[in-house]
């Protein structure tokens, strides 16, 4: 899941950038708000980090911008600002969530995951498809038959992709973008390999592909969506 950290305290961010990955995200960094634009309007991004502090343009003037160009990513907001009425302004201005630094890690990664279940209308942390359950919680998948599997980072971030949106034909390039951050370039083949592994534990039947096109994810009636 591609993901915009968008934060100027340099030594902060590459570690937030390392647990996240560890956690299943694909994170682009940002240290202005220029630099976030930029990538905003370049790349997709399932959810974004935003800190209210950054210099030149602050983050609330930022979120702002992103709505008023309508803007759907869901973002958290963080701050090292401490009253209650500037959280407010930030949930006002547009943001999902908001989380006071200094904070654990765990209860970031907690209100990701609430506010991209919500962006997608779902208010379980479990997604099912064709008998599959994956938990975003675990890193684990449930098969019909009980076989369960924990999964490394980028095969959660491949099935998770998949399974969130079964029936949608993803092309590699597409792909490519949902499991890897910008500074990163795959081949093919190692998307194909991913693929492969995946099928060992779902079954050829689940992930399809259509010559051309790309991939999906599909149970017995076959149906494919655009």
């Amino acid at each position: 899941m591609r993901l915009l950290l968008v934060e100027d305290e340099v030594v902060f961010a590459e570690k937030l950038m390392g647990q996240l990955e560890q956690a299943g995200y694909a994170v682009d960094h940002a240290a202005t708000a220029h630099a976030a634009e930029v990538l905003f309007q370049s790349e997709a991004y399932r959810v974004a980090i935003l800190d209210i502090g950054l210099p030149v343009t602050d983050g609330l003037t930022l979120l702002r911008r992103w709505r008023l160009e309508n803007r759907q990513e869901p973002v958290l907001l963080l701050t090292a600002r401490s009253k209650w009425m500037e959280r407010v302004e930030g949930l006002r201005a547009g943001a999902d969530d908001y989380l006071p630094k200094p904070f654990h890690f765990e209860e970031l990664v907690a209100r990701l995951e609430v506010i991209v279940r919500r962006s997608e209308g779902r208010v379980s942390s479990q997604i099912s498809a064709y008998g599959f359950t994956l938990n975003d919680e675990t890193r684990s998948l449930e098969c019909p038959e009980g076989t369960s599997y924990t999964l490394t980072a980028t095969e959660y971030r491949l099935l998770r992709c998949f399974m969130a949106r079964p029936g949608r034909v993803f092309s590699i390039e597409e792909l490519i973008d949902e499991l890897y951050n910008i500074d990163r370039s795959p081949t093919l083949n190692v998307i194909q390999v991913y693929i492969t592994r995946l099928r060992k534990m779902v079954g050829k039947e689940y992930i399809r592909s259509l010559r051309g096109q790309g991939y999906y994810f599909s149970g017995p009636d076959n149906a494919v969506r655009k």
